[in-house]
C-alpha cells in the first residue's frame, strides 16, 4: 500500500508559525522601544521640572531582535544649587535590557567623564576614564532591589582642585542587595589602588606605599530604610542602624590585615565601634606605624607586646581595633594625632588591649 506524501500545507504549516512569531516579536520590540523612549523623555522632563538641567546630543533605543539599549550622546546632568551644584558629563552612555526582562538595566559609560562639584566651597573638576564602566540595577515595583557596579583600569584626573583619593584603580566591583528585612548586603572589591598625587603625607607613603594591593568589605547596613529615605545618618543611628561587616580585609604594604565587627555613628556623627582584626605580621606593621609618624616608639613597642601576649591565629595575630570618640586604637596604641584626651577609655573601662 502507497503512502501519501504530505500535502504542501502541512510542509508549509511551521514555516508559517515561524513567521508569526517574528512577526510578534517585532511588533513587540517597536511598541516596547517607543514605551522606553517616553519613559526616558518623561523622566528628563521630571528633573527639569525639579531643577536640574538635563542635555543631549541625540537619544535612540537600538538592538533589535535579542535587546533593548536607550543610546544618548553627549549626556550632560546639572544639579541645582540647592541640591549641591554638581554636573557630571559623558562621552556616551547606553542603557540595555534584555527584551524578557525589563527588570534588569545595564549602564554602559563609553569615552571619558568629567564631574564637576564643589569642595569646602571652591570648584572642583575631574576627567574619568576607564577600560570599561558599567553599573547595573534590578527592581521590582518600581523599587531597586540590587544594585552594582564594575569598573577596570579607572583613572580620576584633578583637572581643577585637589587630588581625588584614589588617582587609578586597577579594578573595582561593588554588588549591593536589599534584603526584606530591611537589609543592605554590600560587597565591594578593590585592587590595584593608587592614592592621588600628594593625598598621603610623605612619612606614610614612605612607610606603606602609595598602592593598596587589594581592599575587601562583606557587610550588612542594618535599618537601610531610615537612611535612604530621609538621608539623615543620625535618624539612622538612633533607629539603630549600623554596619556589620562580615568581613573585611587590607593589603597595603606591611599592612595585611583582616577583621570583623561593627561600626556605627555616635550622636556627634563620628565612627565609632569594635572590630576584631588578625594582623599577618605585628613586627612589620608597628616597625611602620612607627616609622610614618602615626604612632611613637614607644606606642610601637606597646603594641609589639601586646601583639606577642594576643591569641595566634591561622594567618596572623588578633588583636582589637577601635574607634572611639573620633580616635582610633589599634590594640594599646592610639593612631594618628588625636587631641590631648580626645577617644580616651573612660576610666571605668579598660584600655583596649
Amino acid at each position: 500500500m502507497s503512502r501519501k506524501p504530505p500535502s504542501r500545507t502541512a510542509l508549509l504549516v511551521p514555516f508559517a508559525i515561524m513567521a508569526l512569531v517574528i512577526a510578534l516579536h517585532g511588533a513587540y520590540w517597536v511598541f516596547m522601544s517607543g514605551q522606553i523612549r517616553t519613559t526616558a523623555e518623561t523622566w528628563i522632563g521630571e528633573q527639569r521640572a525639579a531643577g536640574y538641567a538635563v542635555s543631549h546630543e541625540g537619544l535612540t533605543v537600538s538592538g533589535y531582535p535579542f535587546r533593548f539599549s536607550l543610546r544618548a550622546r553627549a549626556p550632560v546632568l546639572a544639579a541645582p544649587d540647592e541640591a549641591g551644584g554638581w554636573s557630571i558629563a559623558y562621552e556616551r552612555i547606553a542603557a540595555s535590557a534584555q527584551f524578557y526582562n525589563l527588570n534588569h538595566w545595564i549602564l554602559v559609560l563609553g569615552g571619558h567623564g568629567e564631574l564637576a562639584t564643589l569642595i569646602g566651597g571652591a570648584p572642583a573638576r575631574y576627567q574619568i576614564e576607564a577600560a570599561s564602566l558599567r553599573l547595573s540595577a534590578t527592581g521590582e515595583s518600581g523599587a531597586n532591589t540590587r544594585i552594582g557596579a564594575e569598573a577596570e583600569e579607572l583613572v580620576i584626573t584633578a583637572l581643577e582642585g585637589p587630588a581625588p583619593a584614589f588617582g587609578r584603580i586597577g579594578r573595582l566591583a561593588l554588588a549591593g542587595i536589599l534584603s526584606d528585612a530591611d537589609v543592605l548586603r554590600l560587597r565591594i572589591d578593590v585592587s590595584g589602588a593608587d592614592a592621588g598625587p600628594g593625598v598621603l603625607p610623605q612619612r606614610i607613603e614612605e612607610a606603606f606605599g602609595v598602592r593598596a594591593g587589594e581592599m575587601r568589605i562583606d557587610a550588612e547596613l542594618t535599618q537601610w530604610s531610615a537612611l535612604a529615605g530621609a538621608g539623615d545618618p543620625l535618624a539612622w543611628t538612633r533607629a539603630g542602624g549600623g554596619l556589620e561587616i562580615n568581613q573585611a580585609l587590607l593589603d597595603w604594604g606591611p599592612a595585611q590585615v583582616s577583621g570583623s565587627g561593627r561600626l556605627s555613628l555616635d550622636e556627634t556623627l563620628m565612627p565609632e565601634g569594635r572590630l576584631s582584626v588578625v594582623v599577618s605580621n605585628p613586627e612589620r606593621l608597628a616597625g611602620a606605624l612607627v616609622m610614618a609618624g602615626l604612632v611613637n616608639e614607644e606606642q610601637g613597642q606597646a603594641l609589639r607586646l601586646a601583639a606577642l601576649m594576643a591569641p595566634p591565629r591561622q594567618d596572623g595575630i588578633a588583636l582589637p581595633f577601635r574607634l572611639q570618640g573620633g580616635a582610633v586604637f589599634l590594640g594599646p596604641a592610639r593612631l594618628g594625632g588625636a587631641r590631648p584626651g580626645a577617644g580616651e577609655p573612660p576610666a571605668d573601662e579598660p584600655d583596649p588591649i
